[in-house]
């Protein structure tokens, strides 16, 4: 089972009860001057806030000339306790490239394997 949130539109409240639901959580954010997407900050300062630990995270990132968000989210999250975090971080500059195209389905083949 997977739930989808969009931080801009849906309820935050629901988003962070979904994120305690799943072991595995993937961030995906633009870069918005020079940080991640500001809901996505206030997503995680609620999971913080709520002493999220122990999940598997996966990150994927979009800016144009200078993607920033992963390494904002990233810092983030390594507050937290217990987190596994996932390999390919994926950045895309844009648009989807075949390189982040199969960067992506690496990163769907770690999420599913639960390895």
């Amino acid at each position: 089972k997977v739930a989808v949130s969009d931080l801009a539109r849906d309820d935050m409240a629901e988003a962070v009860e979904d994120a305690f639901r799943y072991g595995t959580l993937v961030l995906a954010s633009p870069t918005y001057n020079a940080d991640m997407f500001p809901f996505m900050k206030t997503f995680i300062d609620h999971l913080a806030d709520h002493a999220f630990q122990n999940r598997r995270i996966a990150f994927i990132e979009n800016g144009t000339w200078a993607p920033n968000a992963l390494k904002a989210m990233k810092a983030k999250v390594e507050t937290l306790k217990g987190m596994e975090l996932l390999e390919p971080e994926v950045s895309i500059k844009s648009a989807l490239t075949d390189e982040t195209r199969a960067q992506i389905r690496e990163l769907a083949g770690v999420l599913v394997s639960g390895a």
